[in-house]
């Protein structure tokens, strides 16, 4: 190709690039306050207003690490405690972590970097977590940075042996100091991760098994006594950096949980905390579900993604010829499993003999994909892609293992599946014949018309539908949002934020904290026996029993105004209907709705 097109059709590729991240922070930024408060942004928004307000701030598991706190009250304090400041950083780093794609552009090509940025832009899954202060797309995005420093580092690290540096700086020969800035970056990285949330544990012993099986790979552990005794000076400056990372990664998550340097004792108490937490809500299924779970939200909300991510691990994981085999092998296994199951649901003599009645069905389906993700970083040739294939099946694996199943889990394996079916799109299209490209065309072009039909219904038009599976525990806009600006209505009419409000209901009082934040004279958790006579009075509404008796005792000077703050859906297969998977229509309620209802005394003015 001659240099004149070369250079035009790279320029033409950068312009649709960055063309896409301008869609992305669009997508991201536009209308970001339009929605009001979901119940988990509320209880974090209030926790980092107190923090911005009082400086007050204690770790508690059950709302994860401080990272987020911390960075949010600084935005509080620069742009004012907003429900649009509360979600701008999330936004902004969900579009920068496409950004992150291009220091992997010569492992996925031009074509396959484009394709990637834009499964990651338009993202049903990504955009709604860009748009939703919550800790899991700051996770994506320290993820995708330590990912990058380590693919820095290590084409640093064979620079190093040729004594090539890009910034041509070498504290000893053949040492640059890219290597310390990419492992202090990715310390960085790491840490941030663990101060944000207490999945970042099962991300670093995921890691962690990644290097074992690397050393495997490279036969590193044949003798590691010897390399002990008779180190070498890359064996002793390879110790040193390890030494340098476990430092950064201490010294970072010391400062985030103790405001100390490296304060072992309160670093010690934070983990445990951490870990004994989770592990008892695993334990007692506080939020299961099937272990088909996040399978179903993949396949309704990133179908392309899905498919494509699929295609693409057996295309760089597995040759052709052991590609059927292995296929053959998964169903086997699958139909055994099946039967198993069939043995033990219809036989409970021969159930107590069977796996079914000690381990979880995660477990028994999926462990060959654990397997396949092992095996794939000793043998698949290329290392980038035995890590991708290897971090998609094990996230898959663990996350379908553990016993909280929440919509915003999927984006760890959903990051690496995106990454695999852009670059296998972008290698796989020119290559086809005509025939099986256009079958693989009309698939494509349908698939991601769905993707980002999807995405808009529910980023911009049901993004507080209970219908929407990726939606937990909605707040209906309508009613909640009347509630919301009668409450302000009313309180302006009397002494604006210094009006009193009494409220009996507890049950809302996660989501009220953040609405009533400016208001020093709220009563919580009042008896229903008490004295009402405030402007606003808020009452459970359950089988509308307390909000009928309030009635009455306040007589007509109060108005009532009926809503709802949470609604979901316990899904059936039979609600797998065309309606549904295209415009999320149900034709039932919902499972749970909590009412509630809002009394207010306005202010009458006489002319």
């Amino acid at each position: 190709m001659p240099l004149y097109k070369l250079i035009n059709k790279r320029h033409f590729e950068s312009c649709i690039f960055f063309s896409i991240i301008i869609l992305a922070f669009f997508l991201r930024l536009y209308s970001l306050d339009e929605r009001v408060l979901h119940q988990d942004e509320a209880a974090v928004g209030y926790i980092t207003y107190k923090l911005f307000n009082d400086s007050i701030y204690s770790y508690d598991p059950s709302f994860h690490g401080p990272f987020m706190y911390y960075v949010t009250s600084e935005i509080y304090r620069i742009l004012g405690d907003t429900i649009y400041s509360s979600r701008l950083l999330p936004a902004i780093l969900g579009a920068s972590m496409i950004l992150l794609l291009i220091p992997f552009r010569r492992y996925l090509g031009n074509s396959g970097m484009l394709f990637a940025a834009f499964f990651l832009a338009l993202s049903p899954s990504f955009l709604y977590y860009s748009r939703f202060y919550r800790e899991d797309i700051f996770i994506s995005f320290f993820t995708m940075l330590a990912l990058t420093c380590a693919v820095k580092y290590a084409e640093t690290f064979d620079k190093d042996r040729h004594h090539i540096s890009f910034l041509n700086l070498h504290f000893i020969a053949g040492y640059s100091i890219e290597r310390i800035f990419y492992l202090a970056l990715m310390g960085i990285s790491l840490s941030s991760m663990a101060a944000l949330k207490e999945n970042a544990y099962i991300t670093m012993a995921l890691i962690t098994l990644f290097m074992f099986l690397f050393f495997i790979r490279e036969q590193y552990l044949k003798s590691p006594i010897d390399r002990m005794i008779r180190p070498g000076k890359e064996f002793i400056i390879l110790i040193a950096e390890g030494v340098f990372l476990i430092l950064v990664i201490l010294v970072v998550f010391s400062l985030f949980y103790t405001g100390n340097i490296l304060d072992i004792a309160g670093m010690k108490i934070s983990v445990e905390k951490a870990i004994s937490h989770w592990y008892e809500m695993h334990r007692i299924q506080r939020m299961g579900g099937p272990y088909f779970f996040y399978l179903g939200i993949i396949a309704l909300y990133e179908l392309p993604v899905l498919v494509f991510g699929i295609l693409s691990m057996l295309y760089y994981g597995f040759s052709d010829r052991k590609k059927g085999k292995l296929l053959i092998i998964l169903l086997l296994y699958w139909v055994a499993a099946g039967i198993m199951y069939l043995l033990a649901k219809n036989y409970a003599f021969a159930g107590r003999f069977l796996p079914t009645s000690y381990l979880q069905s995660s477990i028994i389906i999926f462990i060959p994909l654990l397997l396949l993700g092992i095996i794939g970083v000793l043998y698949i040739r290329n290392l980038f892609f035995a890590f991708l294939i290897y971090w998609a099946l094990a996230n898959f694996f663990v996350y379908s293992y553990v016993q909280e199943k929440v919509q915003w889990l999927v984006l760890n394996p959903l990051l690496p599946l995106a990454i695999l079916s852009g670059v296998y799109l972008g290698e796989l299209l020119p290559g086809l014949k005509i025939r099986s490209r256009a079958l693989t065309v009309v698939f494509l072009i349908v698939s991601i018309l769905f993707f980002v039909h999807s995405s808009i219904q529910l980023n911009f038009i049901n993004y507080a539908t209970a219908a929407e599976p990726m939606v937990q525990a909605s707040q209906p806009p309508q009613e909640f949002s009347e509630f919301v600006t009668k409450m302000f209505e009313i309180s302006s009419q009397y002494n604006n934020q210094s009006t009193r409000i009494q409220i009996t209901d507890e049950n809302l009082e996660t989501q009220l904290l953040w609405y009533t934040r400016h208001y020093p004279y709220v009563e919580w958790r009042m008896s229903m026996d008490a004295r009402f006579d405030a402007p606003l009075i808020v009452t459970g509404d359950a089988n509308e029993t307390e909000a009928d008796v309030m009635q009455r005792n306040l007589g007509s000077d109060y108005i009532r105004l009926n809503s709802a703050s949470l609604s979901w859906y316990r899904f059936r297969p039979s609600d797998l209907t065309p309606e549904f998977i295209l415009f999320r229509n149900l034709n039932r309620p919902p499972d749970y709705e909590h009412r509630f209802a809002l009394f207010y005394k306005p202010v009458i003015k006489y002319g």
